[in-house]
């Protein structure tokens, strides 16, 4: 599968001068990188590979941007890129397969490149533009004299171009179910907001409430320790203190 990557938000127009949000997604070189079969792609694996004593990507021969598809079609050499082999990329610019055709422009702009533009609430497909190239891959054989005497090169077969837009109607259904699912997450939000507010005042509540029984713990401790107290003096001792309290009070 190819991985597209998100590129800019949209406003699409539906009934009645209502709208759909939408995003769109194009094909990069990230999402044909990842998409790459290879692996054991080192030179010492390729021999190896031919005699059938390890398993070789079926990419690794080829540029980034294209893919080989001869597995799927009974090895006939195939290959798969976007239109005029835009966005494939090649450490030595004499071996981009441009480089090897005549009259083949060199791509640029959005006529070339795959995109879909996706409703995001629900995931669908409100427009989608994909566009293949299938060429064929001429190299040199050992075994085949014409492939012995020509220079190896990749030549393109045919483009394939696939287009998809939703309807006004079906774009009004996708604008009325954002509509009810942006009232959903507005109450939604409003109830965490609530709740968010209830549980700081209940914890204020909570932290005044504890504070107060605690200073009344304290102060009732406060109070037993002072009966306690007066409780372990002896009668004398009480008595002579109240006495030395009174003269002093004369003196």
């Amino acid at each position: 599968p190819l991985k597209y990557s998100a590129m800019e938000s949209l406003e699409l127009k539906a009934k009645e001068g209502d709208s759909v949000s939408v995003r769109r997604f194009e094909l990069q070189h990230e999402g044909l990188r990842e998409a790459r079969f290879a692996f054991n792609c080192e030179d010492v694996y390729k021999k190896m590979a031919e005699a059938g004593v390890v398993n070789r990507g079926s990419d690794c021969d080829m540029h980034l941007g294209m893919m080989d598809l001869s597995a799927a079609f009974h090895e006939i050499p195939y290959v798969w890129s976007l239109p005029h082999f835009y966005k494939v990329t090649a450490s030595d610019a004499s071996q981009h397969p441009r480089s090897g055709l005549e009259g083949i422009l060199t791509p640029t702009g959005p006529w070339f490149q795959s995109q879909v533009v996706v409703e995001p609430e629900s995931g669908r497909i409100v427009q989608s533009m994909i566009k293949e190239q299938i060429s064929i891959r001429l190299y040199h054989h050992s075994q085949n004299y014409f492939f012995t005497k020509h220079k190896p090169v990749t030549i393109p077969l045919f483009w394939k171009f696939e287009t998809k837009n939703a309807t006004v109607s079906e774009r009004q259904m996708l604008s009325d179910f954002q509509s009810t699912f942006q009232g959903l997450n507005a109450g939604f939000i409003a109830c965490v907001v609530l709740g968010g507010v209830s549980l700081v005042a209940a914890l204020f509540i909570g932290m005044l409430l504890y504070r107060a029984n605690s200073l009344q713990s304290v102060e009732e401790k406060r109070k037993k320790i002072q009966a306690e107290l007066q409780g372990a003096v002896p009668p004398d001792e009480q008595r002579d203190e109240d006495v030395d309290g009174e003269e002093q009070g004369f003196l």
